[in-house]
């Protein structure tokens, strides 16, 4: 699926290969089930969308030297059903950082610069999780971002689609709480930058 708002994946170590979703087991046609034949169980279609900067912003509010843990959103996202898709939306200037998202599970998909500091990750974000509530292909939005969120948020609410806010950084009492089946902040999903990751040099990506 093409990335919204100028956004397009990232090329790092094949890490930008579109997720790929599982063939869709059915019983043959003229085969019922019995009573000793287990119905099949269909899991629900989730889309995890990560608004990478905000996250960052968001964990070193409480902790400067601290991260997020990226392969714990994922899991956490595959409570709710079999995760369809899975990107976290960035700049990504750090090749080694894209690659460690991409390892955790996250397609790092690449937003570029609209000017010095402005990268409108949100915009991106929203316009694909859009377009995915377009296909009827997803039961359940699994977002991490802020209160920005909300047209995305609501249009999911008015499609009769869940959203879950995992690692979010939506105000207490903002509107997309409110909208919300489940919400988990930013500060559950944090760890303590290690020694070596402190003192890491990046890696540009050119």
């Amino acid at each position: 699926m093409r990335a919204g708002v100028g956004a397009r994946r990232i090329d790092v170590e094949s890490a930008c290969q579109s997720p790929a979703s599982g063939p869709v087991t059915r019983y043959a046609e003229g085969i019922y089930s019995t009573a000793l034949e287990p119905e099949l169980s269909i899991q629900p279609h989730v889309a995890l969308l990560v608004d990478y900067p905000v996250l960052l912003r968001a964990i070193r509010l409480t902790d400067p030297d601290a991260v997020p843990r990226l392969g714990d959103i994922v899991r956490r996202a595959r409570t709710f059903g079999s995760v369809f898709v899975s990107r976290a939306y960035g700049a990504w200037y750090d090749v080694d950082e894209a690659t460690t998202a991409f390892s955790e599970g996250l397609d790092p998909v690449y937003v570029p610069p609209a000017g010095p500091g402005n990268v409108p990750t949100t915009s991106a974000l929203a316009a694909d999780g859009l377009s995915l509530l377009k296909t009827g292909q997803i039961q359940l939005l699994a977002l991490s971002g802020d209160d920005r969120l909300l047209p995305l948020v609501a249009a999911a609410h008015a499609a009769g689609v869940p959203v879950a806010l995992i690692a979010h950084a939506c105000q207490p009492d903002g509107p997309c709480l409110k909208l919300a089946t489940s919400a988990e902040p930013a500060a559950a999903f944090a760890r303590t930058m290690t020694r070596a990751e402190r003192y890491r040099r990046p890696t540009p990506v050119a």
